[in-house]
């Protein structure tokens, strides 16, 4: 079971990759004023998607993947507390941003309010995948067969 949940967060994971990506291209480029609307627009759809996608996601994470790690000793000391870190930047992060809700005056101000928390959350998630990818998923994978 443990495996398949592995899986299944490596499919969320490519998908977090390519919205922060988009959010990433869209937080960054230079945007004249006759677009600003459409780049914010653009901002907080993908911010939206991004911020339904973790909440399930890091809970699956937390109380299934990492806590099973944890129990099975998948993880190193020095990856736990890699992990604990990267966590903690995330839900910071992810907490600066609570307060967007669809409408108008939220929608128009993300990029000119929020773009370096959006540009912070992009590199957090670009460095959580990796990592998952590179050392949590091998690690899990090493517990599970070489028991």
């Amino acid at each position: 079971m443990i495996n398949a949940l592995v899986a299944c967060l490596g499919c969320e994971h490519r998908k977090l990759n390519g919205l922060v990506t988009r959010l990433a291209l869209v937080a960054t480029r230079n945007v004249d004023s006759r677009d600003v609307a459409a780049a914010n627009r653009d901002a907080f759809e993908i911010w939206e998607e991004i911020r339904h996608t973790l909440r399930s996601h890091l809970q699956i994470e937390d109380e299934l993947v990492y806590s099973w790690g944890e129990r099975h000793h998948a993880f190193s000391g020095s990856l736990l507390a890699a992990l604990n870190d990267e966590r903690e930047k995330m839900r910071k992060v992810l907490g600066e941003l609570p307060g967007l809700s669809s409408g108008a005056d939220q929608e128009s101000q993300i990029l000119l309010e929020h773009r370096a928390t959006l540009l912070a959350l992009t590199a957090i998630l670009d460095s959580h995948v990796e990592r998952y990818d590179g050392e949590v998923l091998p690690a899990i994978r090493r517990a599970l067969f070489h028991r």
